[in-house]
């Protein structure tokens, strides 16, 4: 066989985009490495280099004092149940709302659907005093059940929005030939569609997942008892007004950080294409 005259030639990225792609990775490395380098870095040298370590500089201790004050395994685990439940909600709820807008033809359906991408735009401090009141009524400050909630609702415009779109690109006749079988709405979306969901779904636990794992703001305004504090809660006990503890700061940071970079590394096969596929037919 011949080959086509090019078809061996590697596609060269344009040079602007190259700068904007170095220039962004560059913005992202430097504030990991600078926290890396202080986690392992002896207290009375972060501020005299902190860009630097020399192997005299090299200590443990950050660490494990910082695992010790912020008494990691309860708030760990304090972040997991959060994590957890709204994770379970959100995908639940959200993948069931992606399979009834994209494959039941209802104008009331595609009306919710414009307004939940609407309501991507606004911003979660306009309804913050609102939500806190109604919280307060019912009973849901200082209850993990309450807090998931309020995750699930700020994310579930976006994970519908992303299953949607996931759903819309696939090929219609799935559900044709699922009714045909014999399979209701409800046995399509568990049998049919459940299945083929892996990659937005991962999408959508990496997104949302960290953004949950790493959140302070939503904590700090529902949760008040010490011992449900999750790990962002505890990380910012180390600063204070008159004197910041770098030492201990620098390698909470770094504890907090693990597990979001593992469901990363464990996820990233899923991202780029679940990114796509549920961008592609908004």
């Amino acid at each position: 066989m011949k080959k086509t005259a090019g078809t061996n030639k590697v596609k060269k990225r344009p040079l602007p985009e190259i700068i904007i792609l170095a220039f962004a990775s560059i913005i992202t490395a430097v504030p990991l490495y600078y926290v890396f380098i202080n986690a392992f870095k002896k207290p009375e040298f972060i501020q005299l280099e902190p860009y630097f370590m020399r192997p005299e500089q090299f200590t443990f201790n950050n660490i494990a004092r910082a695992f010790t004050a912020m008494k990691y395994p309860e708030a760990f685990f304090n972040n997991l149940l959060l994590l957890v439940i709204s994770s379970v909600l959100m995908i639940l709820i959200g993948s069931m709302a992606g399979f009834a807008i994209a494959i039941v033809k209802s104008k009331l359906l595609n009306a919710y659907y414009i307004v939940s991408v609407l309501v991507i735009t606004v911003p979660f401090q306009i309804v913050m005093v609102p939500l806190i009141m109604i919280m307060k009524k019912t009973f849901l400050i200082n209850n993990y059940i309450g807090v998931s909630l309020v995750y699930v609702a700020v994310s579930l415009p976006m994970v519908i929005f992303l299953y949607t779109g996931f759903m819309r690109s696939l090929p219609r006749e799935l559900s044709e030939a699922a009714i045909v079988d014999g399979c209701n709405l409800m046995k399509s979306y568990y049998y049919v569609y459940m299945p083929l969901m892996k990659t937005v779904t991962g999408t959508v636990l990496i997104i949302k997942g960290t953004f949950i794992w790493n959140d302070f703001l939503i904590p700090l305004i529902t949760i008040s008892k010490s011992s449900m504090t999750p790990l962002t809660l505890r990380l910012y006990g180390f600063a204070s007004v008159r004197y910041n503890s770098w030492d201990l700061i620098f390698g909470g940071t770094l504890l907090c950080s693990i597990p979001v970079v593992i469901l990363f590394l464990s996820l990233q096969k899923y991202f780029i294409r679940g990114v796509v596929a549920g961008a592609v037919k908004g």
